[in-house]
């Protein structure tokens, strides 16, 4: 038997996790000023190296510091925790070239290990911390070690400005402090339509801001309730470009006690230059339906009147409880570490019908692939630390068993233990097929693997 913890208030103060990241191609876009065609790109994780500044292999694990995790820090505990970046204070070396880069190393002047302190910065060269150690042949080894954080820093900012910085995440001594906010390089506009058709699980893309957890709710919402996410609307003027739209936020925990009604027009941010979606956007083209509740989410936590609230104040939250705050519905968390995978694969059929999820289900990483009891890496895996992804169902082939998840990025899935197939699932009322074979973010995991690199799973009901 599956053994839920009933009080969900005790369950969210010691199961619940505040999980943040970027999405990073998104990310990317803010920073080229345009739109890029990621799927026509032959080597795209070599574009994100490129823009990013950093290797793909650091992208997903706070514990490197890198752009997805901007205004973030991993505390003592290994939680992550909002702090002010600082690239907000940082002063930006532009009296160099390519030549005399600081960031640049001349092996010729490096003929010992000592030489490495001044370079490196460092007066003991014996706490220089190695990465990794290679033979090469029978006769070397190869080390490869980090340059200072000061080198660091110099090379995200020249591609994170500041103004970038002021747009992807919250600082805490501004934000959420004027009534209206427009992020530097934005403009607030009507890009398109509510729906194209209807609500689909697929809709919700994460923008340049770390609210993963709150996208992951939508499309869980989304799948799981489809008919939650709705188009209310009135006129506010003689002219039909005059209304606005009421979205419901509830009370977790309240069997559906409406919290707060936000009341929000469809102007939402766009880069000023490219007219691009900065933050959520939907999967199709001119609807916005997930960029408007985005921004009701925003008015809701920022508790401001404004139709321009601070968007990057969303940075950071708790998956569960953001899909009790779309539903009303009850929490319930549970840690992977106290279950066995065949009960984490029991869980999701329990609240499953025909493979499929009808109660929203969502998932988190640990905060750090250091923070799992046991070894993993996160880069390995092509699985992201400290991010939470929608769980859609379930389903069994080979003998073996698998959760189907979402990332709320719209791409990027794991790559150990996956089913490369199609999976069909019982959409309320027809069997809907899921290519898990196309790059849209949805892949189905081992029970086991997902034992392994996530750290907890909540539902609401």
């Amino acid at each position: 038997m599956i053994a839920p913890v009933t009080d969900p208030q005790a369950a969210n103060v010691a199961l619940a996790q505040n999980s943040a990241v970027i999405n990073p191609y998104a990310l990317a876009e803010l920073i080229a000023g345009r739109r890029l065609q990621w799927k026509q790109m032959s080597h795209p994780t070599q574009v994100l190296e490129d823009l990013l500044q950093t290797p793909y292999e650091e992208l997903f694990d706070p514990k490197f510091q890198g752009p997805l995790y901007v205004g973030l820090q991993l505390n003592e505990k290994l939680q992550l925790e909002p702090v002010r970046s600082p690239l907000l204070d940082l002063e930006l070396q532009l009296d160099t070239n390519d030549l005399e880069d600081a960031l640049s190393l001349d092996p010729s002047q490096i003929a010992k290990l000592g030489d490495l302190g001044p370079r490196l910065q460092v007066e003991d060269v014996g706490t220089i911390e190695v990465k990794r150690a290679e033979m090469v042949g029978d006769y070397f080894m190869k080390l490869t070690i980090r340059k200072p954080e000061s080198d660091r820093l110099q090379r995200l900012s020249r591609v994170l400005s500041k103004d970038i910085v002021r747009a992807i995440s919250p600082d805490p001594q501004t934000s959420s402090k004027s009534k209206e906010w427009t992020p530097p390089n934005g403009t607030w506009s009507d890009p398109g339509r509510f729906f194209n058709e209807a609500t689909e699980f697929f809709d919700p893309i994460q923008g340049a801001v770390a609210n993963c957890y709150y996208i992951a709710a939508l499309s869980a919402v989304a799948w799981a309730k489809p008919y939650q996410i709705a188009h209310l609307t009135r006129a506010t003027g003689l002219s039909q470009q005059n209304f606005t739209n009421l979205i419901r936020f509830y009370q977790p925990d309240s069997n559906g006690t409406v919290d707060k009604e936000i009341e929000v027009t469809d102007s939402v941010p766009l880069n000023s230059s490219s007219g691009n979606f900065i933050y959520a956007r939907s999967s199709e083209t001119g609807e916005i339906w997930p960029a408007v509740y985005e921004k009701a989410y925003a008015k809701y936590k920022t508790n401001t009147s404004s139709d321009r609230p601070d968007i990057t104040a969303t940075a950071w939250g708790d998956c569960v409880r953001a899909t009790a705050e779309l539903t009303g519905g009850k929490r319930f968390y549970y840690s992977t570490n106290s279950m066995s995978a065949d009960e984490l694969w029991s869980l999701v059929r329990a609240n499953s019908r025909s493979r499929r999820t009808f109660n929203p289900m969502t998932c988190w990483t640990y905060s750090t692939d250091s923070a799992a009891d046991q070894d993993l890496n996160y880069s390995d895996a092509n699985i992201v630390a400290s991010h939470c992804y929608t769980v859609m169902g379930w389903d069994y082939r080979n003998e073996k068993k698998y959760i189907i998840l979402r990332n709320p990025w719209g791409v990027t899935e794991a790559t150990v233990q996956t089913l490369d197939s199609t999976v069909w699932l019982y959409d309320i009322s027809w069997w809907r097929p899921i290519n898990l074979t196309l790059t849209d973010g949805t892949f189905a995991i081992e029970a086991s693997a997902f034992k392994k690199y996530y750290a907890g799973i909540g539902v609401v009901k």
